[in-house]
């Protein structure tokens, strides 16, 4: 299939972090909207969905899980989708509802769209995002409402681009948090440990007491035996010396006698055999009670132990949570503070430059003063002199004394008065200098903000011209050769979806092309010897995720 035949057919599709899927379900006097929002890495529930009519707030829709929603949009407006999460970058949809007259009763195709949105992350720009990420309108030569391709391929390096930061700083945060649980989980791991060494010596340290109590008592025991051995062994000796003297009469006695601690004996070994046994079946039984209370304990230990050990996991989840929290406050707070700071230091060297002209002129009126001061000492010590000359020349002095301070005066005057003249032109040359500095450096701030604006201006006005110029190129005879062209798209492959595999120039593709009623899609997946793998939807480059979310609704 001619490549360039399909571009021209579906140049103005362009997918900028949404799908666009057209369905055969129309509706009329309305045009309907149907989504969905996701999450990268998480679902999307807690998510709001702004639905604004200019700048107002129409609606707003809570997400679930599936993050679905729906939306019919009457004709004639200008909507905007804001899609919002929780710690995500907010994006926008501008739906301009708009329609020539001739067409305000027509069916209109619903529209489908899925938006993704990315986590916030400190130091990555996202001003982007606050301009729509994609533009819909009603375009006459169709007859429908489709994207603005001119906008799409304005905006889409930039929102690839943040988009791609915010993806670095998303694996970033990632790692670390991952490092994080892998501390954590060591440092529980070495708790078990530890515990489990504790109870490994405690019951050591009880099965070797309770080793040394029964020795003690077999000791014991065994020392009693033979206490009572040597005490029967005493008496069988007395009886037999006894026998030995009564004679023979008492032979039969002695017999009888024998016998009978014979028997004696052998009960008292069996009781004590018996009494061993029934000790040791306690002792036994007694172990055994013992054993089975220390597993029961242990294992209530080993539950509590994991109880607390997920409840602390819950309270670390939300004090990272509250940490975060206030690192965004303290932040903001620092930016405030960083602006009062440069406003206050602004303030005070305004308030410096007055007090150090303040300074110079009380500077300039004390060296006044000491110069005054100077003269009239002069003049005193003159005075002094003329008076011990007076007694020689009292009046010729006198007047020369007189002549000269009236001369010494008048100069001191003159200076005094040309210095006061000098200091107040220096301090009015120095203000008109500043005024002059202030009012130039105004100027060209103004000068530079209205050639900014200018140059804003002119290239908006270029850029709209060219918006302009290239759609009505496009669009010129797009009625008839679209129809032209869907006839002979559709002779070449079957209606539904037929998928393609060939390899051409070192790559690999997939070729999926779906064909119904209203509209053709052609998929590509290109697959680079040397590794790389792009995908395209109607000859526009879209990405991974979104190539795999069109292929499973097919």
């Amino acid at each position: 299939m001619n490549s360039k035949l399909i571009k021209s057919i579906y140049k103005s599709v362009l997918i900028i972090g949404m799908l666009v899927i057209n369905t055969n379900v129309f509706s009329q006097n309305t045009l309907e909207v149907k989504g969905r929002l996701t999450l990268k890495d998480d679902n999307a529930k807690d998510g709001y969905i702004k639905l604004y009519e200019g700048s107002t707030l129409v609606q707003t829709i809570e997400t679930d899980r599936s993050g679905k929603f729906k939306a019919d949009l009457q004709i004639n407006k200008d909507y905007v989708f804001e899609f919002t999460h929780d710690g995500y970058v907010t994006k926008k949809i501008n739906i301009n509802t708009e329609v020539p007259d001739q067409f305000a009763n027509k069916a209109y195709t619903p529209i489908y769209f899925a938006v993704e949105l990315f986590r916030q992350y400190e130091g990555v720009n996202t001003l982007v995002f606050t301009q729509p990420v994609g533009v819909i309108k009603f375009y006459r030569q169709i007859g429908d409402f489709d994207y603005d391709v001119d906008y799409s391929t304005e905006i889409r390096n930039k929102v690839e681009k943040a988009e791609k930061e915010l993806e670095k700083a998303h694996q970033q945060a990632v790692a670390v948090e991952k490092q994080k649980e892998v501390q954590a989980q060591r440092q529980v791991l070495a708790q078990r440990q530890a515990v489990k060494e504790a109870d490994r010596l405690q019951k050591l340290e009880q099965e070797k007491a309770a080793a040394e109590q029964r020795r003690k008592e077999a000791e014991q025991q065994k020392i009693q035996e033979q206490l009572k051995n040597d005490e029967i062994k005493k008496q069988q000796e007395a009886a037999a010396e006894k026998r030995k003297q009564e004679e023979a009469a008492r032979l039969e006695a002695e017999k009888i006698e024998k016998e009978r601690i014979a028997e004696q004996q052998r009960v008292e070994a069996e009781e004590r055999a018996k009494l061993k046994a029934e000790k040791i079946a306690r002792e036994k039984a007694a172990l055994e009670a013992k054993l089975k209370a220390e597993e029961e304990t242990r294992k209530k230990e080993t539950e509590e132990k994991a109880r607390i050990e997920a409840e602390k996991k819950v309270q670390l989840l939300e004090a990272q949570k509250e940490e975060a929290d206030k690192r965004a406050k303290e932040e903001a707070a620092r930016i405030e503070a960083k602006k009062n700071a440069n406003e206050k230091l602004a303030q005070d060297q305004k308030i410096a430059a007055e007090k150090r002209t303040k300074e110079e002129a009380e500077v300039a009126a004390r060296n006044k003063l000491a110069e005054e001061a100077k003269l009239k000492a002069e003049a005193d010590s003159l005075k002094q002199l003329a008076e011990e000359k007076a007694k020689i020349e009292a009046e010729k002095q006198t007047k020369k004394i007189a002549e000269l301070k009236a001369e010494s005066e008048k100069r001191r005057k003159e200076e005094a008065a040309e210095q006061a003249l000098q200091e107040e032109q220096k301090l009015a040359k120095l203000k008109e200098e500043k005024r002059l500095s202030e009012e130039r450096k105004k100027e060209e701030a103004a000068a530079k903000f209205q050639a900014e604006q200018e140059s804003q201006a002119k290239l908006q006005r270029d850029i709209e011209l060219r918006k302009a110029k290239a759609l009505a190129e496009k669009l010129k005879d797009q009625v008839q050769k679209t129809a032209d062209e869907f006839t002979e798209v559709k002779k070449d492959y079957p209606k539904g979806k037929t998928v393609e595999e060939f390899e051409r120039n070192g790559m690999k593709i997939t070729r999926t092309i779906v064909i119904d009623n209203e509209s053709i899609r052609i998929y590509l997946k290109v697959i680079h010897d040397w590794g790389e793998i792009f995908y395209f939807k109607n000859n526009q480059s879209i990405s991974g995720h979104y190539y795999n979310v069109e292929m499973t609704s097919i």
